[in-house]
């Protein structure tokens, strides 16, 4: 089983947080800001949560093609 590089790892983290961090303060559990109460940060933390969270789960490929070097 191929483990996540650190670069995977960090993106997928700070994703994550990114995210969970936008949805909570659209739905009003830090402090005010112009983001509390806007439906648009709810969704757009989640889905961005969402692509932290696939890019820590989904292992990429190990055959990777690559293309061939006379073309």
């Amino acid at each position: 089983m191929k483990e996540l590089s650190p670069l995977r790892r960090t993106i997928g983290l700070v994703l994550v947080m990114i995210g969970g961090f936008w949805a909570a303060i659209s739905l009003g559990f830090l402090e005010e800001s112009f983001m509390t109460g806007q439906r648009i940060y709810t969704v757009l933390g989640a889905i961005v949560a969402l692509a932290g969270g696939l890019v820590l789960v989904i292992k990429p490929r190990s055959g990777a093609a690559t293309p061939d070097e006379g073309e």
